[in-house]
Formats: C-alpha cells, sequence, structure tokens
C-alpha cells in the first residue's frame, strides 16, 4: 500500500494502490479535484473524489466547495469512471459532471444558508421569529481554505475552514470562522467524534463547527441554524420522511436516547434504492464536548422545492432534470436557558448524509454484561434463597411427623 502522494504544480491529492479496510471487502481511494490541473490550484479550489470500491459495485462521493459546501453520492459499477468538465463546471453549466455509465443511484445535500436568528423571548426555535430578526448568510461567499486532509486504513477525512465572510451584493463582512470536517469510512463502527455517530461505508459524517463567528451587531440573542437541501431520484411531488428512534443505551452520547432520520422514498425502479440523513439532536458549546457543554437541536418541516439553484455542484451534476425529489429541511441549534450563542461563540452539529439503510444502534458486549449482571444476579440471589429456605423447611416437615406418630 502506497501513501497519498501530493503532485507538484496541480493541486492532485491521489492514492494509487489505495487502502484495504480492515474486515471490509472494500478499498478506499480519494483523489483532490480530478483532472482539473493547475487551475485548481490556483484558484484555490476544493473538490475531493472518495471512492469505496467493493466486488459488485463502488460507492462515489464528491465533496465539494467550489460553491456551496455539497456532497453527492453515487452508486455505480466497478467500472465506472467520473467525468469532470471544469470548464463548464466553473461556469455553473448543468450536466457538467457525468459518469461513463449511468449510475445505480445517486443522493445529495447542499448547505444552502446559515441561518442567523434574535430569539428574543428565548423559544430556541424560529417559529414566528419576525423577518426583521432574521439574517441569512451564504456558505459560498465564506474564503474556504483546506486546513487538513487526513487518510488511513478506516477513513478519509477533509478539514475546511471559511473565513472572512464578504457579501459582495449585500456589501456585509463576518469576522470567525465556519469549520466543516468530512469523513468517509470502510467500516461498521462509532466515530470518534463526540457525539459519536455509529458510520458505515455507506456514509459520510458532516462536523459543522461556527466558531467565533461575529454576530448581527443589532441581534443581542443569537442562534444560528442550516437550511440543508437534499436531493434525490425519484417523483418530484413525494415527500421524504422524518422518523424518531429511541434507544435505551446512551453509552456513547451520555444522556442522549434518541436519533433522527430522514430519509428519501424507496426508489422502485432503482432496486428499492434510498438516500437519509441521520443525527442526533444535541449540540456542543465548546471544542471539549462533554455533556455539560451541550445544549439541544431542533428540525422544522420538510419543504418540497421545484429546482436546484445552480450554486452547487449538484446542479452541476443534475441540471434541471425533472425526475427529481428536492426538499429543504431548517435545523437550529441551541434550548432555552442555554446562554445562547454568545455565552461561548461556539457552537457544532454533526450527521451522516448516507445510501441504503441507516445502520441501527446495538448493545455493546458491555452494555450486555451489565444487564445480564444486573438482571441475572438477583434472580440468581433469589432462587439460591428459595432453596435454602425450601431445604430449611424440609427437615421440620419430617420431625413434626415422627411426633404425631
Amino acid at each position: 500500500m502506497r501513501k497519498a502522494t501530493t503532485s507538484k504544480g496541480t493541486g492532485a491529492v491521489t492514492v494509487n494502490d489505495g487502502a484495504l479496510c480492515s474486515g471490509s471487502p472494500r478499498v478506499l481511494k480519494y483523489e483532490l479535484n480530478p483532472g482539473c490541473g493547475i487551475l485548481c490550484d490556483e484558484m484555490g479550489l476544493t473538490t475531493l473524489h472518495l471512492k469505496a470500491e467493493g466486488p459488485n459495485d463502488t460507492l462515489h462521493y464528491l465533496w465539494d466547495f467550489v460553491g456551496n459546501p455539497s456532497v453527492l453520492l453515487a452508486v455505480t459499477s466497478p467500472a465506472a469512471k467520473l467525468n469532470i468538465e471544469w470548464d463548464k463546471y466553473l461556469t455553473r453549466q448543468p450536466k457538467s459532471i457525468n459518469f461513463t455509465e449511468e449510475p445505480i443511484y445517486t443522493f445529495g445535500l447542499v448547505i444552502q444558508k446559515i441561518i442567523e436568528f434574535n430569539d428574543v423571548y428565548d423559544k430556541a426555535t424560529i417559529d414566528n421569529v419576525k423577518n426583521e430578526d432574521i439574517n441569512i448568510l451564504n456558505p459560498e461567499y465564506f474564503n474556504w481554505t483546506r486546513k487538513n486532509s487526513i487518510k488511513s486504513n478506516q477513513f478519509v477525512e477533509l478539514d475546511m475552514m471559511g473565513q472572512n465572510y464578504t457579501d459582495p451584493e449585500l456589501n456585509i463582512t463576518r469576522a470567525g470562522n465556519i469549520e466543516i470536517i468530512l469523513n468517509g469510512f470502510c467500516t461498521l463502527e462509532h466515530s470518534d467524534v463526540i457525539p459519536h455517530m455509529l458510520h458505515s461505508e455507506n456514509s459520510t459524517q458532516i462536523d459543522f463547527i461556527i466558531n467565533h463567528l461575529r454576530t448581527n451587531s443589532s441581534f443581542d440573542k443569537s442562534r444560528f441554524g442550516l437550511e440543508l437541501m437534499v436531493v434525490s431520484e425519484g417523483d418530484s411531488i413525494s415527500r421524504m420522511s422524518i422518523d424518531t428512534k429511541k434507544s435505551l443505551d446512551d453509552e456513547y452520547t451520555p444522556g442522549i436516547f434518541e436519533t433522527i432520520e430522514m430519509r428519501t422514498p424507496e426508489n422502485k425502479n432503482k432496486f428499492s434504492r434510498s438516500g437519509y440523513l441521520q443525527w442526533r439532536p444535541v449540540s456542543y458549546l465548546t471544542s471539549h464536548r462533554d455533556v455539560t457543554a451541550s445544549t439541544e437541536t431542533s428540525f422544522y418541516n420538510i419543504i418540497n422545492c421545484s429546482n436546484i439553484t445552480n450554486n452547487s455542484i449538484l446542479y452541476a451534476f443534475y441540471g434541471d432534470s425533472n425526475n427529481l425529489l428536492i426538499n429543504k429541511i431548517n435545523v437550529t441549534i441551541g434550548s432555552s436557558g442555554d446562554g445562547f450563542y454568545k455565552k461561548t461563540n461556539y457552537a457544532t452539529w454533526t450527521f451522516l448524509v448516507g445510501y441504503g439503510n441507516p445502520p441501527g444502534e446495538q448493545f455493546s458486549y458491555l452494555v450486555i454484561l451489565i444487564i445480564s449482571i444486573g438482571v441475572g444476579l438477583p434472580l440468581l440471589i433469589m432462587s439460591i434463597a428459595g432453596i435454602y429456605i425450601c431445604i430449611r423447611r424440609l427437615p421440620r416437615r419430617e420431625s413434626s411427623r415422627l411426633v404425631e406418630s
């Protein structure tokens, strides 16, 4: 296995032989700005193509920061190749990204907006907030740079930093940072990053961090949220579903007993393929991420949309196709009484973008052992006590019979 290499002057990072995942038949390979050459390097662009190659299919993940931060997932045959027509893509032309074979299934997500709202009454929701108490930041207007990238035989990580927000249309600038960390995996395991989401090779984890981003000067009680656009092949008049799953086990995320799943309807014409978002309703207000520095997140009604805006890789791939399911959902950070964003000037939200069925939480061996001891030990003591009592009573009965005789 070779290490990742950087091609001087091209900005391309490739893994020639890939890395065989431990306990998995998939091989992870990635390439930065595939086929772009020196142009992407000079412009500081970032589009990472991650492949999880298996014996029967290949999962392609495109993590893109040329426009609004986006993730495109495509499931193809092992023979399919990615093609990006960079001159057309950089001028926002549709269908400028394609594969040499039609994908088996595709699914994508765009971070459309960063929402700031003034929570005057400390309700911790954006419902009934006046328009003048809402600001919209366009993620495209941050200066996105690669902070770090890591590769191992278990995962690939891309750490992007958004700084120096400048909106040329509204002439608005903001100091502070937005950090987005993306991870691709090849095993079924809990992430090292709290809240320890359970991931598989079918998912990308996105860790969104707001760090000392300057708030609106007229807002005393700022909170933040995101507007996400989710796109899938399917019936345009249908709608994705939201489900809240309860768990008895909080071993990995103390105090959090829920997992939220947003899923697309299964596409019957594509062998029942589907995609999903998954998250735990928690945000951490410091980089230490412990339960004492946590708050909640809230999600809102799913909204149907008619088209994809042209500032993302999803438009470059799908174009103006009519056979698409396009939904939006808002997620906001904060709970009543947590001190608002200004208390720590730091907030996080971690979620998964995946293909197929989300992996279900299961009790670990440690939890099973604890439950077994907790339930089994009292039963064992009761059984022993019952047997002891029975044994003690036997001689007395024999003695009483002898006296009567």
